[in-house]
């Protein structure tokens, strides 16, 4: 047990140093980028079929808790304690691991859903400048539950 603990501490210590970047990147394609992941886009562009015209570093934080979108930030820790997690595994009782086993199943077969509606949302018209177009992911249908991030 005191394996795990100092595993923790270790990991814990680790994620104090990282650093945060909040960045934007602006690009052209010769292909509409909207129903593609971001992955895909960047394969284009890396094969000819774009190119970026601007990669700025908005805001850099020195810690998870200096990060001001309570939304990102929570993903950021979800991340590390899923990370922790997976370094931890062989010490968790075998009922837990089912449990996760079942949530990652459940999860696969829920996400092909999700793209679905994420595509149809990105082909919607939307209130922004004209020409333009802007794609979220979907609301959750289930109450008090939050976004995930997008695709």
């Amino acid at each position: 047990m005191s394996e795990i603990l100092r595993d923790l501490t270790k990991s814990s210590t680790s994620e104090q140093g990282e650093k945060y970047f909040s960045f934007q990147i602006k690009g052209w394609t010769n292909f509409d980028p909207m129903d593609k992941t971001l992955a895909r886009i960047a394969d284009s562009i890396e094969q000819g079929g774009g190119f970026l015209t601007l990669m700025e570093v908005v805001k850099v934080e020195d810690n998870l808790a200096s990060i001001g979108d309570e939304e990102v930030r929570e993903c950021f820790a979800n991340i590390l304690a899923a990370k922790r997690l997976l370094h931890n595994v062989h010490g968790l009782p075998k009922k837990l691991i089912e449990e996760l086993r079942s949530a990652l199943n459940t999860e696969e077969e829920e996400a092909g859903v999700r793209k679905k509606t994420v595509a149809s949302v990105a082909s919607s018209p939307t209130n922004h400048e004209p020409g333009s177009r802007v794609a979220s992911a979907p609301a959750s249908q289930e109450s008090g539950s939050r976004a995930r991030p997008w695709p």
